[in-house]
């Protein structure tokens, strides 16, 4: 939803989730699922640590949020950190900020857009 175009969609998708993903309420019934990914993090830190292992805070992180994201929208765990699923996940999502994160001469002079010079629009498609 982040990089819909504000339009009729958008507003739509907007309404679905703030009435039937995030009122407070599913939020509140959430609060258990919340505090079990909490615990599992603390679980795998407490782990490398006796192991003598050094924690990856980006990978932690990810997953962790990950999965709360996607229990409450899809009630499935879609990460875990041997996961290809997370992986390709992870990936589609640091190429689409890469991608959006370019310069782009179609920024600066509005009259290229529709052009795509540097196919920047073209390989966003991609990630999608």
């Amino acid at each position: 939803m982040a990089w819909i175009p504000v339009s009729a969609r958008w507003r739509n998708l907007r309404k679905i989730c703030n009435l039937q993903l995030f009122p407070p309420e599913v939020l509140d019934a959430n609060q258990a699922n919340r505090s079990v990914k909490v615990q599992k993090l603390i679980d795998n830190v407490n782990e490398s640590m006796r192991a003598g292992e050094a924690v990856d805070i980006e990978r932690a992180a990810f997953t962790i949020a990950l999965n709360l994201l996607s229990q409450t929208i899809f009630s499935v765990d879609i990460a875990d950190p041997s996961s290809e699923t997370a992986r390709e996940f992870k990936e589609t999502v640091w190429g689409m900020f890469e991608e959006t994160g370019k310069p782009n001469l179609a920024d600066y002079f509005p009259l290229l857009r529709k052009l795509d010079p540097q196919g920047i629009k073209w390989r966003l498609t991609y990630h999608y």
